[in-house]
């Protein structure tokens, strides 16, 4: 019986796949794990090497070659769909897991019946604390966040929070989020309508609507090296991105959600106009 099954979606992030994949089978967990563990990478049609790189390295890993890049979300869906564990863990291509991570966010899971998702410390390679808990956002917060006004997100932000102990969150970014499988079946995975920003955000939501929580737990830690940057978006892109953000706000809180529109706009056309 598979336990845990590891979801990663990769798009030309060959040496980064290259350790991330080797975190993995060579932690002590793993020696605990292996007969109860699967590791699925979904490739995003890359074109770096990365597919011949994990099919000659790691023979072990169930590989889904999508011909082109499909998204995050559909992509992590496929993963998930055709997993068989009863933790399904979402980690992103650009991680490097360290000894206990993977036992710890399981033990949790497995003695604490009211949860439905553990995450873990992020950390950068240089040692640094990488936040990566927040509130769920409100309109207010979006106006902070889109007017540049980040001292005033204190809160929303979790910026009080030293990450030194369990407690429970809204949300956790999904570079590490350990799910009940039977969860994500209840919730039918992301919503691939969020095709860039917020479907983290909305699956987290989703999970807490099952009456299931979402605990941050210090002691499972890993090595984060840091994604893509939006702010390198081109136009097209960072297009959908702000479609993403005004859905999720509209869904949440309605009609007013349109006081954004103009703000969104705005901002969208200054940040392209500036690149």
């Amino acid at each position: 019986m598979i336990l845990l099954s590891i979801v990663i979606v990769n798009w030309n992030t060959k040496d980064l796949i290259v350790d991330c994949l080797n975190s993995i089978y060579s932690i002590q967990d793993y020696n605990s794990l292996k007969e109860k563990l699967e590791v699925i990478v979904i490739d995003n049609g890359s074109k770096d090497g990365s597919v011949e790189a994990i099919e000659k390295g790691f023979s072990q890993t169930i590989l889904i070659e999508n011909k082109a890049n499909i998204g995050y979300a559909p992509a992590c869906n496929q993963g998930m769909k055709i997993s068989n564990g009863k933790y399904v863990l979402l980690l992103g291509s650009d991680t490097v897991l360290q000894d206990s991570s993977l036992t710890k966010s399981i033990e949790k899971l497995e003695s604490e019946d009211e949860l439905g998702a553990v995450g873990c410390k992020l950390i950068y390679p240089d040692g640094r604390l990488q936040g990566n808990c927040k509130k769920f956002p409100t309109l207010k917060n979006a106006f902070y966040t889109y007017l540049s006004l980040d001292k005033l997100n204190h809160d929303y932000d979790m910026l009080w929070f030293n990450y030194d102990k369990e407690i429970f969150v809204d949300q956790i970014a999904t570079t590490y989020l350990m799910i009940r499988k039977n969860i994500l079946e209840k919730i039918n995975y992301f919503d691939e309508e969020y095709r860039i920003l917020y479907n983290d955000v909305d699956l987290c939501k989703k999970i807490w609507e099952t009456g299931k929580k979402i605990k941050f737990i210090p002691d499972a830690v890993v090595i984060h090296h840091g994604s893509y940057s939006t702010n390198k978006a081109r136009f097209k892109v960072r297009k959908i991105m702000y479609e993403d953000i005004f859905r999720y706000f509209h869904r949440n809180f309605g009609i007013t959600a349109f006081l954004l529109i103009p703000l969104l706009t705005l901002r969208l056309l200054t940040v392209s106009i500036l690149k």
